[in-house]
């Protein structure tokens, strides 16, 4: 059976982005990556096969990359869950309601889905993010605000946070929960 995963490219202030598409909506997107090269063959080793224009996805190109630069604030998308339930969908979608300019610690988030002891879960769940970005997996922190573990390197989260406004002068992620 021929995939039916598509992809588009979209190059941001802060590198190039992978956008992973199936017919029930966005499936993956890459983390910032320093060349077109290199996130087209993260989409294709996602799976995708066929590239979509521009026109094809309104203005989710131009959304994708004023969140990567900060300067917007959720993305309202069409999410394809296929294969995401439970706990791994209840955290990823907790994530989403994270507002830029705020972070939660890792506990925080185990909490609001119901699980409080579940901070190492939570953990695990943003270490597998499909979806970089429109998860916002870069405003969960650790329990004293320090930034722990990201796919992309500390110095992407940091980077991305700085530019939603969300460090302290130590640089530190300004929580809003525990």
């Amino acid at each position: 059976m021929p995939s039916e995963l598509s992809f588009h490219l979209c190059e941001t202030e802060r590198g190039w982005v992978g956008l992973v598409i199936s017919p029930h909506g966005l499936r993956a997107t890459t983390l910032l990556k320093p060349t077109r090269d290199d996130a087209l063959r993260e989409v294709m080793e996602q799976g995708a096969t066929k590239q979509v224009s521009d026109a094809d996805l309104a203005d989710l190109p131009e959304r994708i990359c004023a969140l990567a630069s900060g300067k917007y604030e959720n993305l309202a998308v069409q999410v394809d869950w296929n294969g995401v339930t439970g706990f791994r969908r209840a955290v990823m979608e907790e994530t989403m309601r994270i507002p830029a300019g705020k972070t939660l610690s890792y506990g925080a988030v185990a909490e609001r889905v119901g699980y409080p002891r579940a901070a190492r879960a939570v953990g695990r769940v943003m270490a597998t993010n499909p979806l970089p970005l429109v998860v916002p997996c870069h405003r969960v922190v650790g329990s004293n605000g320090s930034l722990t573990g990201y796919g992309g390197g500390l110095h992407v989260k940091a980077a991305l946070l700085r530019a939603e406004g969300a460090l302290d002068a130590l640089g530190r992620g300004a929580q809003n929960g525990r």
